[in-house]
């Protein structure tokens, strides 16, 4: 699943991911692998992918066409994000169920958060069994994959108090680091990316 930590504040975004994946074998053995689950889209956002490994295909495609259709605006990346994933959908789907049984569903989660003058911004993305397949939601201030109650609530805090980016990136590694000590299915690298004005940044 691996873990991801995203918050908007009017003067910038985090998102923050484990990069740890596991593999699943054709006998049923798991394998970890490391993964970058953050993929830069433009110069002010990026997509972040949890749940299964495809979902990282997705997000460095996604990527590319973006790119190519000189797609910059956050609001066209979510309007262009939500058919070119669907379009793909099935594709991935029919790859899967070549190497396993098959699923209703990949477990695809991705995260598309940007930064403009009117302040940072998520779009939650994920799929499901039933038509239609893309569902997305533009999440408030904070999101958690797997949710972490306990952290939103710290980051929640952090944003109403206005706290410095700075102070938001210290709550999430805090978080992150404590996560990563209870599950085996977390690991490093970890990364803490912000974006603002000046564009993306490692924290």
């Amino acid at each position: 699943m691996g873990q991801l930590i995203a918050c908007a504040a009017p003067d910038g975004v985090l998102v923050a991911s484990d990069s740890r994946a596991v593999l699943f074998e054709p006998y049923g053995e798991e394998r970890f692998v490391t993964l970058d689950r953050i993929v830069p889209v433009t110069p002010q956002a990026l997509l972040a992918s949890a749940g299964a490994v495809e979902a990282h295909d997705l997000c460095k495609d996604f990527a590319a066409f973006a790119r190519e259709e000189g797609l910059a605006d956050l609001n066209a990346l979510i309007e262009a994000a939500i058919p070119f994933f669907t379009g793909r959908y099935d594709e991935i789907l029919r790859r899967m169920c070549e190497k396993a049984p098959p699923d209703p569903i990949v477990n695809l989660y991705l995260v598309l958060a940007g930064y403009s003058a009117a302040g940072g911004q998520l779009c939650v993305i994920w799929d499901r069994p039933q038509p239609p397949k893309i569902e997305y939601n533009r999440a408030t201030e904070v999101f958690t994959l797997p949710r972490r109650l306990g952290l939103e609530f710290t980051l929640n805090r952090l944003i109403k108090e206005k706290a410095p980016m700075s102070s938001l990136v210290a709550a999430a590694r805090a978080g992150m680091e404590k996560l990563a000590a209870q599950d085996e299915y977390l690991g490093p690298p970890y990364r803490y990316v912000t974006i603002t004005g000046a564009g993306i940044s490692e924290a």
